[in-house]
């Protein structure tokens, strides 16, 4: 390498050094942008993370001999990078769009197919995008109209590949030995299989849902219990939103913004211990234990308190469990507590104020 070369390496190694922070700066507002065009486009996503070229990386790229750049900053189109890892390819594709809506994208630097033949892999897509010039105008963005940013979309289980095969060094089908080409190409289809069925299995869980919601809205019960139906079920049920009224009533702080997946999944291996399989008998259970909920409610807040005084803040989901233990108290053992992560002192508690209460009566 000439002297000149060398020079013209340093010095663009210099002038990256001071704009390698707005870069960086950049980087950061396109990943702010993303996670909020991502939520209020309701599209879930693993994970949203970005990176800047360090400077000797920098370094590394222009100074190879199989390419020669007259102007590296504005040439090299990787500076900056956004990694969106999404569950499903379907997000990909609608990420892919809300892409083409917010950026310029640069077409001959972009890949969004799976590769041919000659590239060791499957389905990738990556994006060498700009800011819209409508967007440059804004006083925040105006100073970055010209950078280039990647931005690189892949499933959760391309990530996976990705990281398998950049580990195995083979990143074209070439570099494969022949021996293990067969196996690593089947490997390759399988994982985009998996793609597949996992959209599948999304798919024809949104029409399970589905269905069982339109049950319930016509007040049809007999379906088997399970995560989704209790889902459902709560959501919808006059009994446990009148349970929960109980609760309030004897002192509980009820908190309903959210799904408790933990304790939905409690519910659930409970209904399950104590035999009950259909939505309908759950349902009885519940208005039967109406007519002493709110007296029930006060004692075990007051056992409680006597232990460990504060505010209760509980779930519907919760709400249920509570109820559940009372109707079936005497059929309940210890050992039900123990996967559900509850203290040894609570549960005997818990358990204690249960058998106190006849429901049935």
């Amino acid at each position: 390498m000439s002297e000149k070369n060398v020079s013209d390496i340093e010095q663009a190694c210099v002038e990256y050094t001071r704009v390698r922070p707005d870069y960086v700066s950049y980087t950061s507002k396109v990943q702010t942008l993303f996670e909020d065009l991502l939520r209020v486009n309701e599209i879930d996503y693993h994970l949203i993370e970005s990176r800047v070229k360090d400077v000797s990386s920098f370094r590394d790229k222009i100074s190879r001999a199989s390419k020669a750049y007259s102007d590296p900053l504005r040439e090299l189109t990787d500076l900056g990078g956004i990694r969106i890892i999404t569950y499903y390819q379907a997000d990909v594709d609608d990420i892919a769009k809300c892409i083409r809506q917010q950026f310029e994208v640069d077409q001959h630097n972009s890949i969004e197919h799976s590769p041919d033949g000659a590239e060791f892999g499957y389905r990738s897509a990556h994006y060498v995008v700009q800011i819209l010039a409508v967007r440059a105008k804004l006083p925040e963005w105006g100073g970055f109209a010209d950078f280039k940013l990647e931005i690189q979309v892949r499933t959760v289980l391309q990530h996976a590949w990705a990281a398998i095969s950049h580990k195995l060094q083979y990143k074209h089908e070439d570099d494969v030995p022949q021996k293990l080409r067969r196996k690593l190409f089947r490997l390759s289809a399988l994982f985009e299989l998996a793609d597949d069925e996992f959209i599948s299995l999304r798919d024809e869980s949104i029409e399970l849902s589905s269905a069982i919601d339109e049950k319930l809205s016509v007040g049809n019960k007999d379906i088997k219990i399970d995560f989704v139906s209790l889902s459902h079920y709560l959501n919808r049920s006059p009994e446990v939103a009148a349970l929960c009224v109980c609760a309030s009533e004897a002192g509980f702080v009820i908190e309903e913004s959210r799904v408790d997946s933990d304790w939905l999944s409690g519910l659930v291996q409970l209904t399950s211990l104590l035999g009950v399989v259909d939505v309908s008998e759950l349902d009885s259970d519940l208005a039967q234990a109406l007519p002493k909920a709110k007296e029930y409610f006060q004692v075990q807040l007051e056992r409680g308190n006597d232990e460990d005084p504060g505010l209760w803040t509980v779930t519907p989901e919760f709400i249920c469990v509570l109820i559940l233990i009372g109707v079936h108290a005497q059929k309940i053992e210890p050992e039900f507590f123990a996967p559900n992560d509850w203290s040894e002192n609570i549960a005997w508690r818990v358990l204690n104020v249960a058998k106190m209460f006849d429901f049935r009566g």
